[in-house]
This record gives structure tokens, C-alpha cells and sequence, in this order.
């Protein structure tokens, strides 16, 4: 499937499947710089385009977190060992926590979808 990811301060803004052009236009320009380390050549312009492999949920998160792995940074929202998302992460469809979908992390995505990954960072090491 075709995504944008508009990168934030906290969290990763995914539109599924866009119909039009997504910019940062009206947008903070207040970001992580580690966010776009898979993708350099999309920090000038704050928007990153790529494809994804599958189309449910899980395999979303699964892929962006293939994708910071080999730029060595720790983005990992399914926890390998319980298979849900990580306590450090809020993931939301439209607005919805994953939690509160029929199918949950095995939602199948569709074109207009927004999927918002936010981070809960801790600050105590």
C-alpha cells in the first residue's frame, strides 16, 4: 500500500492510500530528526512517500520498524514477545485506539485511513 508519513514532535501521522498530495502545509515543523533517518532525501520537504508491504495494521508497524532497524534507531511499536503494541506506543485508526477495532492490530487498512503511532517517550534513561 502507498503511505505518507508526516513526521511530528511525538508521533508519526501515516495517511493510507492519499487520493491528493499531503504536505506539512498548516503543519509544526517540529520534528525528531531521527524520524526521517530511513528516508534523508524527504527531510526537505517534512513529508516521507514509500510503500508498504500487506495491508493490515500489524504489518505496518512491522515494516516501519524494518525500516529504522538497519538506520540503528530503537522504533520497535509491536513488541516481539507479547505480539501487541509496546507500552511505550499509542497506535490510533481515525482516531480510534487499535484496542477498541473488531480486529485490532489485524485491521486491514484502506485508501483515506490515518493511522497516528505516538510515542511515549520516558526521559528517566
Amino acid at each position: 500500500m502507498r503511505v505518507v508519513i508526516i513526521p511530528g514532535l511525538i508521533e508519526l501521522r501515516i495517511k493510507i492510500n492519499p487520493k491528493r498530495e499531503v504536505t506539512r502545509n498548516g503543519l509544526p515543523y517540529i520534528v525528531m530528526p531521527w524520524m526521517f533517518a530511513p528516508w534523508p532525501e524527504a527531510k526537505k520537504e517534512g513529508v516521507i512517500k514509500t510503500v508498504i508491504k500487506g495491508e493490515t495494521l500489524r504489518e505496518l508497524l512491522i515494516e516501519l520498524s524494518d525500516r529504522y532497524k538497519p538506520v540503528n534507531v530503537d522504533f520497535e511499536p509491536v513488541n516481539p514477545g507479547t505480539k501487541d503494541v509496546d507500552f511505550d506506543y499509542d497506535v490510533l485508526v481515525n482516531g480510534k485506539n487499535y484496542i477498541g477495532l473488531s480486529n485490532g492490530l489485524d485491521t486491514k487498512l484502506r485508501g483515506g485511513n490515518e493511522v497516528v503511532i505516538k510515542m511515549n517517550w520516558r526521559w528517566d534513561g
